[in-house]
């Protein structure tokens, strides 16, 4: 098993990128974990942590292999520092699950399930957060079995798949040892505690799912613009039109509301008084909500620079806005830039220089309120559900990923902002540029999509929100609690040892 513990690994790591969008394996995240606990039981610390590195750092270039490949139009240097620092990203993730593995084989196998929620929750904190790839997003497909994120968030689905895997390793390790007369009852009594631990997150997502009830009509108008056109002048004048054409054609089917992706005006709305007319004379003659994603630049302010979104109200010019909380490190902000000046160099034209937002921003609309994410806010569950803690009862995530092309970063980033409907109890609508566009309702299902790389208007009755759920009331108290449990069982291991 010695010789062959890398090959397995490596599979391993394979398999896991596998089980995320788009290839959707999903069964393959049950068998993932496996051999790394082996090594956890049979290797020494040192090299439980090399193996652990080892295979969360390969899974991280399998499964993140296309940032190497982003439709970037800038200029070399910053070329160089995103291709470094994708490079660094995969070290970076790596370093988690060797941290896991060494945590997990000091205080046991038992705690494994709350030490890697735990770590995940760790992991999206701090200006460098990155909880792309966690593994409970592995079952987002699982309707069923993703409804425990209502109450546990998406790490409690993360803990459930390692408790699958644990269990799936003591089945494993007690077939091959037969040196007990009773290892046939041993292995009887985790495969019953595999079908238990199947059973009952299956058995209350059944009995979660209700039908939905229609709420209002939305137009997401997808323009499908080419991030390296979105500067050119020529290339502004036609996108404007393009977005004024989609959005009378969205209007023949009489929407509440119209919604633009992620700096959509590429002109800051705010100032571009022009475009700014056309809007409002559309919005005014057709009694209709347009929220639209907007560069922003702060006069008053030198240097102040945010992505930002703003709703278009008829009968008024008053604008709601809301500006961008969590920039996309290193891409939109120098990760403690501000702080370190050393890393305030590494800041070029064309990255880093994005200010974050401040206001977790509720807009008023006469159906209910609602809030924005924009791009990659999507993917964090505590900057989601403070939204919905004050008042939000539906998401509107903004995004481009035209920027990653035709490979899997698109299907990757998209299926993330699913499960913060499960999360909340609240729909959510998603805007791509380029796609993929659609529509979820608070179970996670998605009742409408577009595809890639089309320009198109999809116009659909959004379903309602449900009772505010026990996540978005009390947010993650289940990683919290799994850092509670980590701490229990390194100092429980401390004194053992001490006994000793």
């Amino acid at each position: 098993m010695r010789k062959k513990i890398w090959l397995f690994l490596i599979l391993s790591a394979f398999g896991l990128a596998f089980a995320f969008s788009p290839l959707s394996l999903r069964f393959l995240a049950y068998f993932a974990l496996v051999s790394l606990f082996w090594v956890i039981e049979n290797y020494s610390y040192k090299k439980t942590f090399w193996s652990a590195w080892f295979f969360g750092g390969l899974f991280g270039l399998f499964h993140l292999w296309w940032l190497y490949f982003l439709v970037v139009p800038v200029v070399p240097m910053t070329k160089f520092l995103l291709i470094l620092g994708v490079t660094i990203l995969f070290a970076y993730l790596g370093l988690y699950t060797a941290l896991f593995a060494v945590i997990t084989k000091y205080t046991g196998l038992i705690f494994a399930p709350f030490i890697w929620a735990g770590l995940e929750f760790i992991r999206t904190k701090t200006e460098i957060g990155f909880p792309w790839g966690l593994l409970g997003y592995t079952q987002t497909p699982s309707i069923p079995f993703i409804q425990i994120a209502s109450i546990f968030g998406v790490y409690g689905i993360s803990a459930w798949v390692v408790w699958i895997n644990l269990l799936i390793y003591w089945i494993v390790k007690e077939w091959h040892s037969q040196k007990t007369p009773d290892f046939q009852l041993r292995i009887l009594r985790w495969v019953l505690t595999l079908f238990l631990s199947v059973l009952i997150p299956y058995s209350y997502g059944r009995l979660r799912l209700k039908p939905n009830q229609d709420w209002f009509k939305v137009a997401i108008i997808q323009p499908n613009v080419s991030p390296n056109e979105k500067g050119d002048r020529e290339s502004l004048k036609k996108n404007q039109s393009d977005l004024i054409n989609l959005t009378q054609k969205a209007i023949l089917a009489r929407p509440s509301l119209i919604i633009y992706p992620e700096t959509a005006t590429l002109t800051d709305i705010t100032q571009d008084k022009g475009f700014q007319a056309v809007l409002q004379k559309l919005v005014d003659s057709n009694k209709v909500y347009l929220l639209t994603g907007t560069p922003v630049y702060d006069q008053g302010v030198s240097g102040r620079y945010y992505n930002g979104a703003v709703l278009f109200e008829p009968g008024t010019e008053l604008r709601q806005d809301y500006k961008k909380i969590h920039p996309v490190p290193f891409s939109e902000k120098i990760p403690y830039a501000d702080r370190i000046p050393l890393f305030k160099k590494l800041e070029t034209v064309d990255m880093g220089d994005m200010t974050p937002g401040k206001i977790f921003r509720v807009f008023n609309f006469p159906y209910g309120n609602l809030s924005v994410l924009i791009c990659f806010e999507s993917i964090f569950p505590d900057l989601t559900q403070e939204f919905t803690k004050r008042g939000a009862d539906l998401l509107i995530n903004i995004t481009n990923d035209g920027w990653f092309g035709k490979t899997f970063g698109p299907y990757q980033h998209a299926e993330l902002s699913i499960l913060r409907t499960v999360e909340n109890g609240v729909p959510l609508v998603r805007c791509a540029n380029n796609g993929v566009s659609f529509i979820v309702d608070p179970y996670g299902r998605v009742l409408n999509k577009t595809s890639l790389f089309t320009q198109t208007v999809m116009i659909d009755n959004l379903p309602k929100p449900i009772k505010p759920t026990f996540f978005r009331r009390y947010g993650n108290i289940f990683a919290i609690v799994s850092l509670g449990l980590i701490g229990l069982g390194l100092v429980l291991r401390w004194i053992r040892k001490r006994n000793k």
